[in-house]
């Protein structure tokens, strides 16, 4: 079932959902991946858990 509420918005609303909607998990795996980085390098810094 589509969701008529985004065929109301206008196209620069729907251009900057689809931008935030890829950047957003990508600086969330670029996060993780630094992180990953600085444990490798100094494994007391980090702690996962």
């Amino acid at each position: 079932m589509y969701s008529y509420h985004l065929l109301v918005l206008g196209p620069e609303i729907k251009i900057f959902l689809i931008v935030v909607s890829i950047s957003g998990p990508l600086a969330i795996l670029g996060l993780l991946f630094l992180l990953k980085q600085i444990q490798l390098k100094t494994p007391e810094r980090i702690r996962w858990r």
